[in-house]
C-alpha cells in the first residue's frame, strides 16, 4: 500500500451523502464523462515500493494532479528499459513516461525499498498535423 493511501481520513458526508473528492479524482471522473480513457492500471508485475517524499513535494504532486502510481509508471518505464538521466556525482535520475496523452516526468533515486522523488511534472499536448 502506498504512503499517501495509509494516511488519508475517511471523508465527511455532505448533504447530498457524497464525500468530497480530490481535484484529480475530479479530473478523471470529467474526462470519463467526455469519453477520455483513463490510466491504464500498473502491470502486474510492479513490485510493492515505498514512496517517499517531502510535503514540499507532496503539494507539488496535488497542484499538478499526479499521483503516486502515475510516478511508479514513470520509474518502472525508466529502470526496464533504461530511459532516464543520471546527475553525475549524486544519486538522482531523471526520466518520462507518456500515459494516457500526458507526460509525467520524475527526479528520483533509490532508497532501500522503493524510491525518493525530488520533484514531479506533468504536461498535456497534443500533436495533429496541418
Amino acid at each position: 500500500m502506498l504512503e499517501d493511501e495509509t494516511k488519508k481520513p475517511e471523508p465527511e458526508e455532505n448533504k447530498e451523502g457524497l464525500g468530497p473528492i480530490s481535484r484529480r479524482e475530479f479530473t478523471i471522473s470529467s474526462m470519463a464523462a467526455l469519453g477520455a480513457a483513463t490510466l491504464s492500471p500498473l502491470s502486474p508485475d510492479t513490485p510493492a515500493w515505498k514512496i517517499e517524499k517531502s510535503e514540499e513535494v507532496r503539494q507539488l504532486m496535488d497542484e499538478w494532479h499526479i499521483l503516486d502510481n502515475d510516478l511508479i509508471k514513470v520509474i518502472e518505464h525508466a529502470e526496464k528499459t533504461g530511459e532516464k538521466l543520471y546527475q553525475p556525482g549524486t544519486d538522482r535520475f531523471l526520466s518520462k513516461a507518456y500515459i494516457q496523452e500526458v507526460y509525467f516526468y520524475t527526479e528520483y533515486s533509490p532508497v532501500e525499498g522503493g524510491y525518493r522523488i525530488h520533484s514531479a511534472y506533468s504536461h498535456r499536448f497534443t500533436l495533429e498535423e496541418g
